[in-house]
């Protein structure tokens, strides 16, 4: 299973996340148990790029920009998650250590992620509607094992 992309030149921050996704799942087969239907929009507020991130059973897509489509995504679907944060604090939540897909409170960079997130510095919407698809997403991305 690889991962597509929806454009031909995908942007840094979609090219960046696809080939993350795809090397976790290179390297750890199992993660593909993950792969649930859900639609994640990312956006780096200090470089004012985009990219949303298609899961579903079949695979991953990802994709320059906001989700496309009548109501912001494909066949009319809004984004489950919409992750903002400038591109430091993106690559710091690939690599904070997790606990249940969340970032671990007992480690100093899972708590510094976590105060990030409370702070507003980094804006999840839908963390609390969608805590299972968050928590498959983040697991996904993580480069920690």
């Amino acid at each position: 299973m690889t991962v597509r992309f929806a454009d031909a030149e995908p942007n840094g921050l979609a090219d960046l996340v696809g080939r993350l996704i795809e090397s976790n799942l290179e390297a750890e087969p199992d993660r593909r148990s993950l792969l649930r239907d859900t639609l994640v929009h990312l956006r780096a507020s200090d470089a004012a790029i985009e990219a949303t991130v298609t899961l579903s059973s079949a695979g991953v897509e990802v994709s320059n920009g906001p989700a496309k489509g009548p109501a912001n995504g494909p066949a009319g679907r809004r984004p489950h998650l919409v992750i903002v944060a400038d591109a430091y604090d993106l690559i710091e939540l690939a690599g904070a250590p997790l606990r249940f897909g969340f970032p671990d409170v007992v480690d100093p960079q899972g708590r510094s992620v976590i105060r990030r997130i409370a702070t507003r510095h980094v804006r999840v919407s839908g963390m609390f509607r969608h805590p299972i698809r968050l928590s498959r997403f983040t697991r996904l991305l993580s480069v920690v094992p």
